[in-house]
């Protein structure tokens, strides 16, 4: 069996938050929401759920005065998750609101579970590793406590998958 440990990190972020008028939905984010329902995409990019849907800003919106809208461009074709990257290479990206920025995720993988307790399974709550790895972990192995699951209880759920695996490999 692969030993496992448990990792606890208080995370502290100290980041400038630009003083920003109240922030309304604009025109062009409309469109982006509407265009990835037409393109299929319009499902959790982590797991795949179609409810309680939100399109998140990768670069969040909050930063919209401050981003060299080259280097998001550049970051948003490195990082292409629907293709739009690719699709739009030739034209250049002038607002935040750009849908090469955006992913749609569930309530639960944007701003987190209902239950706080121990950290949440947003993207606004984890770091990137660890927010990804819910999409990346083999089945049933998720790391990530989920939502109405205890830490014991996640922990649990890898220890077993983990015995399977070796019972398989016996």
């Amino acid at each position: 069996m692969i030993p496992m440990h448990i990792e606890k990190r208080t995370l502290r972020v100290f980041v400038i938050d630009p003083d920003k008028a109240e922030r309304e939905e604009t025109s062009e984010f409309r469109a982006v929401k509407h265009r990835l329902k037409e393109d299929g995409l319009y499902k959790c990019y982590i797991c795949g759920s179609t409810e309680e849907l939100q399109v998140h800003h990768r670069i969040y919106h909050m930063f919209a005065n401050l981003v060299d809208f080259e280097k998001l461009k550049e970051f948003c074709e490195e990082w292409d998750i629907y293709g739009y990257g690719r699709l739009l290479k030739n034209q250049p990206i002038t607002s935040i609101d750009d849908i090469r920025n955006m992913m749609v995720l569930c309530q639960d993988h944007h701003t987190g579970t209902s239950d706080e307790v121990d950290g949440g399974t947003g993207i606004h709550n984890l770091p990137i590793g660890e927010f990804m790895m819910q999409k990346l972990a083999l089945p049933g192995c998720n790391p990530i406590p989920q939502d109405g699951e205890s830490f014991e209880g996640a922990m649990e759920r890898v220890r077993q998958h983990q015995k399977r695996e070796e019972e398989d490999n016996e």
